[in-house]
């Protein structure tokens, strides 16, 4: 019997009895259960559509999509409306131009929902739905999200909100920073400039979402056949012309000077002012700038701005942070930071324990860093040592990859100083009542890392007495440091003193160019032979580690270094994680950690 025929059956038999007689004549009951599913399959042909699936109905008779429309901010010439959304069931915000607004702001308002539709990043406002009312007037939806605008919140901490200045430390502050320079590096990344930065076009929600919204002075770089194929659809012409209603491209008191002296070209540098507006905010509770608008864009084209620890001296701000927020607002394009990422990594520094390079730190700063970053590690040696862990750590990894390239930029400046620094050591040799002697006062710019002063100072000397042996064996020192060994030999050769350092001069010197760096091994080579010659190795240490970029290879050097220092040094531990920056020292006579007091 088919299954048609079968489930027929069923039905008669479940109609017209309440048990079956099976062919050996006994008797089975039928579940009650039974005859409701086949009264169910019976009927199921009658049962409407919409009681079989109610969302696809309910979804289908939805024949205005927004409903419920609250007007919740207004500026400039948008509004923005919080509605509900019939088809999803959530509510969204919807931005529309005010009713007074002119027809040729149309395509600018759509041109800024088709270039944020583009951003694709969780620090950007998202659009959902672009389109065009019954009023024939463009509209754009977009997350609705809960909590204040960066400015509200500044507001509050201005004003001393005792849950706002609980909530949001000075290190919180900072990581929402970091969230909106995140979300410009990307847009920076496929060619998109915001143009309009301020806090109150940042939107801080209750749950650490961080949103960089409002758009529409926004500008896309290059021409249009550079870009993306899905990105072909934004018209840089079009875009660069979106303004407020008025002349201003820009909010006072915001705009960087390019903007409002209206020359030169707008690149991510100006955005770059613009997140130093807000950092400057964040430090302050204030605006960078004050005064009427006629004042404001005057101190603007003046580069007029105090500094965040003048203008607020009573919020202790940090002084990394201070050096970085001038930076970023400086007149000059070119001496700002190159990109919003370099600016990123300055607040990450600092936030890190880390010294920022704009603060242009000195011994104690990095020497109090070093120990806040490290206090968590166990650093395993005795008591007496703990004091010269600092200072010989300090020495070794001060410098980092980083430092070594602003040095390198900074190169061309030192060199216009060294005759003036060399001349003014001259009169210091021959007049100072401490009767500095010429090797003490040029080992002490090298170990400055004024290297080009220290050469001019042994050059000044040589000039007035060029057969001094004394002179020419410190020139050979000052290359041999350097790892510059046949220059080092010439003037060792000169002087005619022969020893360990000259021997280790002529071993090397067909061995290594003198662009290049020893090897570790090499390195401790070295040590090996110069025992008793600490202030010149170090000194061979603090070159090589200003000038090494492999921080492992560094680490290398470093442990072969204290293996000179304690020659008993067994069951050596040295842990060193270049991530977390973190040293780990131990093991058996391990007492000294840094040389003897005089180096030079």
């Amino acid at each position: 019997m088919g299954e048609t025929a079968t489930a027929h059956a069923g039905q008669a038999v479940c109609a017209i009895a309440e048990r079956v007689i099976m062919p050996d004549h006994h008797e089975i009951p039928i579940d009650p259960r039974v005859k409701d599913f086949y009264g169910v399959a019976e009927n199921y042909d009658e049962v409407d559509s919409s009681e079989i699936n109610p969302s696809l109905f309910s979804l289908s008779k939805v024949s205005q999509r927004y409903e419920s429309a609250e007007l919740i901010a207004e500026g400039g010439m948008k509004q923005i409306y919080k509605v509900y959304d019939a088809r999803a069931r959530r509510y969204l915000a919807m931005a529309l131009l005010r009713p007074d607004a002119p027809e040729d702001l149309f395509d600018p308002f759509i041109h800024e929902a088709w270039l944020t539709a583009q951003l694709a990043h969780p620090n950007i406002i998202a659009i959902h739905d672009i389109g065009v009312n019954l009023q024939r007037k463009p509209y754009f939806t977009m997350d609705l999200k809960a909590g204040d605008s960066l400015r509200e919140l500044i507001e509050k901490l201005h004003h001393g909100d005792r849950a706002a200045l609980t909530r949001y430390p000075l290190e919180t502050l900072l990581q929402i920073f970091i969230k909106v320079c995140d979300a410009m590096s990307y847009a920076h990344s496929i060619h998109v400039l915001h143009l309009d930065l301020k806090p109150a076009n940042i939107q801080v929600g209750d749950f650490g979402q961080v949103l960089v919204c409002d758009w529409g002075m926004g500008k896309v770089l290059g021409k249009e056949g550079d870009l993306e194929f899905d990105r072909q659809l934004l018209n840089p012409d079009l875009l660069s012309s979106v303004l407020l209603y008025g002349e201003l491209k820009g909010t006072p008191g915001n705009m960087a000077p390019e903007q409002v002296l209206n020359e030169g070209e707008l690149d991510v540098r100006t955005d770059v002012y613009g997140l130093g507006g807000i950092l400057y905010a964040l430090l302050t509770y204030l605006r960078p700038l004050s005064g009427s608008t006629e004042e404001i864009l005057q101190k603007t084209k003046n580069g007029a701005i105090v500094s965040p620890c003048i203008r607020a001296p009573e919020r202790n701000i940090p002084k990394a942070l201070d050096a970085v927020v001038m930076k970023a607002l400086a007149k000059d394009p070119d001496k700002r930071y190159a990109s919003v990422t370099a600016l990123r990594n300055e607040v990450h520094r600092y936030l890190t324990g880390y010294a920022t390079e704009a603060e242009n730190a000195g011994i104690w700063t990095q020497m109090n860093l070093f120990y806040r970053r490290n206090k968590r590690f166990c650093i395993t040696v005795s008591c007496s040592a703990l004091v010269g862990v600092a200072g010989a750590l300090f020495s070794i990894f001060q410098l980092s990859a980083q430092r070594h390239l602003a040095n390198e930029a900074l190169l061309e400046a030192e060199q216009m100083l060294a005759l003036y620094d060399a001349g003014q050591d001259k009169l210091e040799m021959l007049g100072s009542r401490y009767d500095e002697s010429v090797k003490t006062i040029a080992r002490r710019h090298q170990h400055a890392g004024n290297y080009t002063a220290a050469e001019n100072v042994l050059r000044a000397a040589l000039e007035e007495d060029p057969d001094n042996p004394v002179y020419l064996y410190e020139m050979g020192q000052y290359f041999f440091t350097m790892q510059r060994f046949n220059a080092a030999l010439g003037y060792f050769d000169q002087s005619g003193v022969e020893d360990d350092v000259v021997e280790m001069a002529r071993k090397y010197a067909p061995l290594k160019r003198d662009d290049g760096l020893l090897t570790p091994e090499q390195m401790a080579d070295i040590f090996g032979h110069l025992i008793l010659n600490g202030p010149l190795e170090q000194r061979m240490v603090l070159y090589d580690q200003r000038h090494r970029l492999n921080l492992r290879q560094r680490a290398r050097i470093v442990k072969a270094y204290l293996h000179v220092l304690n020659p008993e040094w067994t069951d050596a531990v040295f842990e060193y994680d270049p991530e977390k920056g973190s040293l780990k020292l131990g093991g058996t006579g391990l007492h000294k950690v840094s040389p003897a007091p005089s180096v030079l």
